[in-house]
């Protein structure tokens, strides 16, 4: 019965995600951070069917997302910080740009179809949309940012190029982990924006500043010891991805160092399978992003000029593989 229970697993899967993405999409665990609720007072408070409500909740809790307390509900300890809105360690941004995903994941045969990616609801991402697949970035670059911190010396870096950098995280963490650190967000103003409100709440705005740029199209400048790139290279065909890495080479002083912060397969392309499953992400998302194999990685960097490759593991499933520009 190994496989009819692993093939069950997979078949079923669904049912748990839209049970705990939609009850996100609602507001019900932001509505259970102040405490136990029936499910009748938690259905008036959020407009919503008492019974389908109650069902629902049920469920929540018999997958441990939920404990059910006499007549009541209210978050499971552990989870509870990771689905509130306004914890500290909140993923709650990055869960809801998965539940916009999975629009796009029941579209999969249509990719099948036609090679093609699943086209956009919208011509552009609504700004609340934005927002949360921004600030889902920083939800999942808290941890492994912090591993980069620990696993990678930049104490004779002055000066860091965080491309793509989001909302700011990695260059928060590395800055505040290096006092002589100066780091750059370079990335889209409707980013830069977000980013720029994170750098101002963390007091570190005089080593930490925000560059509005398109990396598709905009020069890197020059003079920087380290051009970070995370989780970018995915989204890019091998060619883009040799476009990052030869405008890395131009910011870099000699001797500098190009890092790529991703998640990567085996040769075989089979392993690891959050990769491997990743790359299907890709497909529908994007025009010609996937998730490449440490060999692709390192040749793409050889290409440009760079050498003298390491890598360490970071996050729990990533790798940050670093070149030194020759």
């Amino acid at each position: 019965m190994e496989a009819r229970d692993k093939l069950d697993r997979i078949a079923a899967g669904y049912q748990d995600a839209f049970i705990m993405l939609t009850s996100l999409r609602l507001g019900v665990f932001d509505a259970l951070a102040g405490g136990t609720r029936t499910p009748a007072a938690l259905a008036a408070e959020l407009g919503l069917d008492a019974r389908a409500l109650d069902t629902v909740l049920h469920a929540l809790a018999a997958v441990g997302i939920l404990v059910k307390d006499g007549e009541g509900f209210r978050l499971d300890p552990d989870c509870g910080p990771l689905l509130a809105s306004d914890s500290p360690t909140t993923m709650a941004s990055i869960y809801r740009h998965h539940d916009r995903l999975s629009r796009r994941w029941m579209r999969l045969e249509e990719t099948l179809r036609t090679g093609e990616p699943v086209p956009r609801e919208a011509a552009v991402r609504e700004p609340r949309e934005h927002r949360d697949y921004i600030c889902g970035m920083e939800n999942i670059s808290r941890s492994s940012s912090r591993d980069v911190a620990a696993a990678i010396d930049f104490s004779a870096a002055r000066r860091l190029l965080d491309v793509g950098g989001g909302p700011g995280t990695a260059s928060l963490v590395f800055a505040a982990a290096n006092p002589a650190l100066r780091c750059v967000v370079f990335d889209l103003p409707e980013t830069t924006a977000i980013a720029r409100g994170q750098i101002a709440a963390s007091g570190l705005a005089d080593r930490v500043t925000a560059v509005d740029g398109d990396f598709h199209v905009d020069g890197f400048g020059d003079g920087f010891d380290v051009v970070y790139v995370s989780n970018i290279i995915h989204m890019l065909t091998p060619d883009d991805t040799a476009m990052i890495a030869r405008k890395a080479h131009a910011a870099l002083v000699p001797g500098g160092r190009l890092m790529f912060k991703d998640f990567y397969l085996d040769d075989t392309r089979t392993a690891p399978a959050h990769a491997a499953r990743f790359s299907v992400n890709m497909l529908v998302g994007t025009a010609g992003g996937q998730s490449y194999t440490l060999t692709e990685a390192k040749a793409i960097m050889a290409a440009a000029g760079f050498g003298g490759f390491t890598e360490a593991p970071v996050g729990g499933r990533s790798l940050v593989v670093v070149g030194t520009r020759s």
